[in-house]
This record gives structure tokens, C-alpha cells and sequence, in this order.
């Protein structure tokens, strides 16, 4: 494991960690679980977004590193437990990242010309994030 992957494991470690202490710190407080989820989601969610974005970003210096930034990415996503109420938002968002993930690991990304018949997935996808991604953010304005 590279000190880069330790690194990454060892935040999105972290980010489970940080996202369960609000709900257990709030168990005292009488919020139902899934008012603590709520808070949780609201206080973690955007951190781990912006800094999904800034990994993914930084692929286009090292095209060769987003299969594993992805993967990362999608791990760390996964991790999150929403509010029910975002469940289905949430779960969109992680499938669509999920399948451009796979996308990518199925690429030739030594030879970009070797993956123009990828290109029409890859669009279609890119709007599935999108959405997705649009999904999220409206939950979060309406309820956090």
C-alpha cells in the first residue's frame, strides 16, 4: 500500500469515525437515529463532496490514478449512512458514481483513442451525476 493509499484509508477511516460521533454525542439529547443521521449528513456530507472533487480533479495530472481515486471516491460514499428521507437521493448519487467508476476501470487509459466507443456511456453517465449530484444538493438545501 502506497503512503498516498494509507493516507486516503486511514481519512475515509476518519470520515466514518466523524460521522458517527455527532449522532452518538446527540443520543443524550433525545434525537431519534434518524435525526441524528440528518445532522450528520448535513455537518459531513459537504466536506466530503468538496473533497471527492478536489481527488477527482486532481486526476486530470495523473490520468492513470482514477480507477483508484474513483474506487476511493465510490468507498468513501458508500460509507455514509443518509436520513431515510435522503436515502433514495443518496443511493442515486452512489450508483451513478459507482458506474462511472467501472466505466473508467474497463478504459485503455494508456491509448485515449482506444475508448471512443466509450464516449456515449461516459455522457450519459456524466448526466447521471449530474442529477444526482443535483438530487443531493436540494435535499441538503431543504432539510439541513
Amino acid at each position: 500500500m502506497t503512503s498516498r493509499s494509507a493516507a486516503r484509508t486511514t481519512a475515509a477511516r476518519t470520515l466514518a469515525a466523524s460521522l458517527a460521533v455527532p449522532a452518538l454525542l446527540l443520543t443524550g439529547c433525545g434525537a431519534s437515529a434518524d435525526e441524528q443521521r440528518l445532522e450528520a449528513f448535513c455537518e459531513q456530507v459537504p466536506d466530503l463532496l468538496s473533497d471527492i472533487t478536489d481527488d477527482v480533479n486532481a486526476v486530470y495530472s495523473d490520468p492513470q490514478s482514477a480507477p483508484d481515486v474513483l474506487n476511493e471516491a465510490v468507498g468513501k460514499l458508500e460509507e455514509v449512512q443518509p436520513p431515510a428521507d435522503a436515502e433514495e437521493v443518496w443511493g442515486d448519487l452512489v450508483s451513478s458514481w459507482r458506474a462511472f467508476t467501472d466505466l473508467i476501470e474497463s478504459a485503455d487509459l494508456s491509448d485515449p483513442s482506444a475508448n471512443t466507443d466509450l464516449a456515449e456511456e461516459a455522457t450519459r453517465l456524466q448526466g447521471d451525476l449530474v442529477s444526482a449530484g443535483e438530487a443531493v444538493d436540494t435535499f441538503g438545501q431543504e432539510n439541513c
